[in-house]
């Protein structure tokens, strides 16, 4: 169990490229409430750090209120920036 410790846990950055999203999109998503369209995190010193469960939890979610945002959508709007 101890040598899977490392890959539980993953930076903001790795959490973007496991997604395949960029970063700015991950810190937009990033949360420290438990809310349906975020994924939770904590931030340590002045890093975020992500359990791998929680994207798990967040790539499963089948309901997303209409008021929340896709992935896609926030793309979008910050290319429009």
């Amino acid at each position: 169990m101890v040598n899977n410790i490392k890959n539980d846990v993953l930076t903001a950055e790795q959490a973007a490229n496991f997604l395949q999203i960029g970063l700015k999109t991950i810190y937009i998503l990033l949360s420290e409430e438990r809310m349906p369209g975020k994924i939770f995190g904590k931030k340590v010193g002045r890093e975020w750090r992500i359990k791998r469960e929680e994207i798990d939890k967040f790539l499963s979610e089948e309901k997303v209120s209409s008021s929340q945002m896709s992935i896609n959508q926030i793309e979008e709007v910050k290319k429009n920036k």
